[in-house]
């Protein structure tokens, strides 16, 4: 990931749906499925949830140029216009940090949430969740995209000591 350049941010809505369509898109994305970050030189990173029994996490995957994800992802919706992703478009990332959690009891710790940084000391959380009232519940098969500091800060969750900014 180092020195790749973001041009386009998608995200995953359910099949025959789009984006907002319902969803929060404020201070704060809502997405169904998946966050997907292409760079300029075609790599995409990925972020989507991922179930297995009561194991529950916010999955990273990092593709190469035309290479299709591990599961199929709804339908994509170009987002890269929409006012808050602004001012990390056309910036590098240079750091990814993950949020870890016991989503239960005999479960192995996973990430429930990651912040990413970029160049102009920006930074966006993307993390499991749903938005209720001002603030955010979590809610494994779901995603909520963070873009101001103080709300990632606000959004704990009972099966992790750190809020979703990290």
């Amino acid at each position: 990931m180092s020195r790749e350049v973001l041009v386009e941010v998608r995200y995953a809505a359910l099949q025959g749906e789009s984006w907002p369509e319902g969803h929060r898109a404020d201070r704060a994305h809502e997405v169904d499925l998946a966050v997907e970050l292409v760079m300029a030189s075609g790599a995409v990173l990925a972020f989507d949830w991922a179930m297995d029994g009561l194991n529950e996490g916010l999955a990273i995957e990092l593709r190469g140029h035309g290479e299709q994800g591990a599961r199929p992802m709804g339908e994509a919706v170009d987002v890269s216009n929409h006012v808050e992703w602004a001012r990390f478009l056309g910036k590098t990332i240079t750091d990814i940090t993950p949020v870890w959690h016991v989503p239960n009891e005999g479960c192995v710790e996973m990430p429930w949430s990651f912040r990413l940084d970029f160049c102009n000391s920006s930074s966006v959380v993307i993390a499991l969740g749903e938005s209720k009232g001002g603030g955010f519940t979590y809610m494994p098969d779901s995603l909520v995209v963070i873009f101001e500091e103080s709300m990632a800060a606000a959004y704990k969750i009972p099966a992790s000591s750190t809020s979703s900014l990290g």
